[in-house]
């Protein structure tokens, strides 16, 4: 049987068909090549590794098995739920194991997946025995590290496993493949990543496609950071109840999103019954409990459950199809963070939005990476601009399949594409209930219209920063106090340099430089 007879075999036994990119990736896993993968958000990275043990049986007349090296307990849970369903024998080591008469099913061959943090896989004990050891360690074809963009983002002293990956390749069978898989990587962290894993870059097969999502539009939304900005939300819940579109609001700290899920609860005057809920809060500190009731009630069709106010902690390892609005409630830490969290929208395929709401605050110097406030202010198309930060050199453009083959309007797009649009029915961010003049006014600060609103914009932008140096970088607020302020916002129009800002009385140059950039975000 050769590989796509056996991909057959597997598409016939579980009654799906493998797209272009997952067979890519698998006939270069079977070749035991070391491989780079990175496909975009939903696009089923995990049905990748899900059938190799069957497909290397079905090409070597052997049992095989697979290691997974994943950042997550709950995720690793997920995913062993999903191949239980399958009948595929998995199954999960490290902390969260308690049966432990686990580490000798796995070291006499009993299952074909086992899931390890990079802690239990490479400190010694008794679950790094049981991979590198018996019949398990001599049937292992391939390592699959998964969401491998945390070799870079959790490496070093956070945690620490991530940066020795690379040792794993001297405990198991030689010719083991090792594989990166990951949504998101730039051209820096993929040689990155190949580097900590010990890739040789031209024995490497890489299988990528930009995370174009052509049935999500990006909408990018200058904001004071009001809670009435989000009226139009409120109003959905209000109408429609629990036929609003499932929707995220992604905030950038904790404190921001206890602040809108109370807002909206006092609102829409949710009571206590956690069945009833239909805005609930997802972050490191939210009680066990609730956490439990989200991810076990929002997947599902008929939840009462429409937004979820999250930080980062709502991450990977959700997969719930039909969310058809993801909100930044704030900039993106960076885009790598936005690509994932955005394309949570729309994993079923149907029309959704994600919608950015920034201020000048989010992108000021030092606050967010370039690549962030790029985006945030280009008046370029929004997608082009996604797509082309995680460009690969050796990678063909999005035109190779990765864009929808239907004519889209540019108003379907992204808000700066909108804009040009002229099919006669353009689409709206917001719906009938939204208000309609919060959105022209804040659309009038992207166009560069800034009418009575400039002075009142500057102001905002520098309040919020004064906050932050108070809050954050203790000593230098006594710099610059609200008569500093008023001045600066006063001669905002007259205000082109660092040397004009100093001129009005501020002897801090690194200051001057910060409130530079405030203002030309306004103006620009």
């Amino acid at each position: 049987m050769d590989v796509d007879q056996s991909l057959r075999m597997i598409e016939d036994k579980y009654d799906f068909k493998f797209k272009e990119k997952q067979e890519e990736s698998i006939k270069a896993i079977v070749q035991l090549n070391d491989t780079f993968i990175t496909l975009p958000t939903g696009y089923g990275k995990s049905s990748i590794y899900f059938y190799l043990p069957e497909i290397f049986e079905a090409l070597t007349g052997e049992k095989s098995s697979i290691v997974v090296i994943s950042p997550l307990q709950a995720l690793m849970l997920d995913q062993v739920q999903k191949l239980e369903k399958l009948s595929i024998t998995s199954v999960v080591v490290g902390e969260i194991q308690k049966d432990k008469g686990v580490g000798q099913k796995i070291s006499e061959g009993q299952f074909s997946i086992v899931f390890s943090s990079p802690e239990a896989a490479l400190t010694s004990g008794m679950w790094r025995k049981s991979l590198t050891s018996g019949v398990f360690h001599d049937r292992v074809k391939a390592v699959i590290i998964d969401e491998a963009h945390c070799i870079t983002e959790w490496g070093g002293e956070f945690r620490k496993e991530y940066d020795r990956l690379n040792e794993l390749r001297s405990v198991f069978p030689e010719k083991t493949a090792f594989v990166a898989l990951t949504a998101t990587a730039t051209q820096t962290m993929r040689t990155e990543i190949m580097k900590k894993l010990q890739m040789i870059r031209n024995d490497t097969c890489t299988v990528s496609l930009l995370p174009d999502r052509p049935n999500v539009i990006y909408h990018m939304q200058k904001s004071n950071k009001k809670k009435e900005e989000l009226n139009w939300l409120l109003n959905d819940l209000k109408t429609n109840g629990k036929s609003s579109k499932k929707t995220i609001v992604y905030c950038r700290n904790i404190m921001s999103c206890a602040d809108l899920y109370e807002h909206f609860c006092n609102e829409i005057e949710q009571g206590n019954d956690l069945e009833k809920r239909m805005v609930a809060m997802f972050h490191r500190s939210t009680a066990d409990t609730n956490k439990t009731h989200v991810l076990s009630q929002f997947p599902s069709y008929d939840t009462n459950l429409r937004v979820i106010f999250a930080t980062i902690a709502f991450g990977m390892g959700v997969d719930i199809p039909d969310i058809e609005r993801v909100i930044h409630w704030g900039a993106p830490r960076g885009l790598e963070q936005y690509s994932q969290e955005s394309g949570r929208a729309g994993r079923d395929g149907r029309e959704s939005v994600s919608c950015v709401y920034y201020s000048g605050y989010d992108i000021a110097k030092n606050r967010c990476k370039e690549s962030v406030r790029d985006f945030c202010t280009t008046t370029k198309c929004l997608r082009m601009q996604l797509t082309s930060h995680f460009k690969l050199d050796d990678i063909a453009s999005p035109s190779s399949g990765t864009r929808s083959s239907q004519p889209t309007s540019l108003c379907r797009c992204c808000s700066n594409c909108k804009v040009n649009c002229e099919c006669g029915n353009c689409f709206s961010f917001h719906d009938e209930n939204s208000s309609n003049d919060l959105f022209s006014r804040e659309d009038d600060f992207l166009l560069g219209q800034f009418c009575g609103f400039l002075n009142e914009a500057v102001r905002e932008n520098l309040l919020d920063f004064y906050e932050f140096l108070v809050e954050e970088q203790k000593g230098r607020h006594l710099l610059f106090n609200s008569s500093m302020i008023e001045t600066v916002v006063e001669n905002a129009d007259f205000i082109f340099s660092e040397d004009d800002i100093v001129s009005l009385g501020l002897i801090d140059h690194n200051l001057a430089g910060d409130i530079l950039e405030l203002i030309a975000e306004v103006k620009d």
